[in-house]
């Protein structure tokens, strides 16, 4: 594509200064600024290729995924531990339970909890003194 594209301009740099009246006296100006310019053109549109095909910017169509974030691929780790817990239980435990079995603070616990309640992936369901926390239908995406 270069090469025909370097050849077209090579044949309008040798052809056209014979159409161009370069009057009596045998000018040669205007000749100078039309190589100039188809020169300037061509250079132009060589980085431009060049830049267009550079095989650094060819972007990886199959991400690799690691094998333990495939399962859960938009949760933190945190968030997984959460959704490990309740899958194993049947989708539901105690609040307090689900913290100490996943050794988080109870204020790191109810941060998260909150945080994934609000997305949608559990919810807390007061029962007497304590909280149920469920995992919600497609929570583990």
């Amino acid at each position: 594509m270069t090469l025909a594209l370097g050849g077209f301009m090579l044949l309008l740099l040798i052809a056209v200064p014979f159409t161009i009246d370069s009057g009596p006296s045998g000018y040669i100006a205007p000749y100078l600024i039309y190589s100039l310019f188809l020169t300037s053109v061509g250079i132009i549109i060589g980085v431009s290729l060049t830049w267009l095909n550079d095989p650094r910017k060819r972007v990886n169509l199959k991400p690799s995924v690691p094998e333990n974030e495939s399962s859960h691929p938009m949760l933190s780790e945190n968030q997984r531990r959460v959704v490990e817990l309740l899958s194993n239980s049947s989708g539901s435990m105690w609040q307090s339970e689900l913290v100490r079995q996943s050794g988080f603070t109870a204020s790191k616990a109810s941060r998260l909890l909150s945080r994934m309640e609000r997305e949608g992936q559990i919810r807390r369901v007061r029962d007497g003194m304590g909280k149920r926390v469920e995992l919600m239908e497609g929570g583990d995406r």
